[in-house]
This record gives structure tokens, sequence and C-alpha cells, in this order.
């Protein structure tokens, strides 16, 4: 029998190494001159923690989430699936640049679309 796959927070390398993740993609997402206004006047450090745990509780059952609901905290801000998308992809690129396996990272950014409708406002109908 083979090995069973490491958690996906593991994947990431911990809560440290998603920490030094999201880190490098909010330097990322604050040089996007397409999001980077989304951010004015908001604590970044604060931001980053609540991020960190954020793709922690979605990344290990252990972990919940206890930042504000999503879809509030988005209401109203003019985001859209472009800069959802813009976002996700700034992720993507951090965790590449950590060296995570690009299956763990298709897993992640599976695991946040399921999140797109909250933070866009928007909802996925097809007609």
């Amino acid at each position: 029998m083979s090995e069973p796959e490491a958690d996906l927070l593991d994947q990431l390398g911990g809560t440290d190494g998603l920490r030094r993740v999201v880190d490098e993609m909010y330097f990322r997402v604050l040089a996007d001159p397409e999001l980077t206004h989304f951010f004015e006047g908001v604590p970044i450090e604060k931001l980053a923690r609540m991020q960190t745990e954020f793709i922690a509780s979605i990344t290990s059952g252990d972990i919940e989430y206890t930042g504000a609901d999503l879809t509030r905290v988005h209401a109203g801000r003019g985001i859209t699936r472009a800069h959802f998308s813009a976002f996700c992809g700034h992720l993507a690129d951090a965790l590449e640049a950590s060296k995570v396996s690009s299956n763990a990272i298709h897993q992640v950014l599976g695991k946040l679309a399921m999140y797109s409708d909250k933070v866009t406002g928007s909802a996925n109908v097809d007609g």
C-alpha cells in the first residue's frame, strides 16, 4: 500500500509556511494596480492573520476560521470575478514561489473557488 498523502495544510508548510505564503501574496496583491485600491486603509497585518486562518481552515479539518462573515465583509466593495481571479493568481504564484506542489496549489484554488460568490456577491448561475 502507498503512504497516505499529507494533510493539505502540511503540504503548504503548516501554519508558519502558510503565513509566509500569505505575506508574499499580499506583497504581490498590493503591487497590482487592479487590486491595491481594495486594501486602502485596511490593516494588512490583521488581514494577513485572518487570511492565513481562513486558508488554514479550508485546508485542514483541525482549524476553525473565526473571522467575519465573508459575504458581509466583501459586500458593496465592487469586487468582480476578474478581481477574485487575479487575487487567486497571486496566491498561486506565492505558493509556487514557496515550492508547493502543483497538485496542492490546484487543491487550494479549488477550495477557494467555492467562496467566490461570497467575495464577489454574485451568484454562479448558468441560466
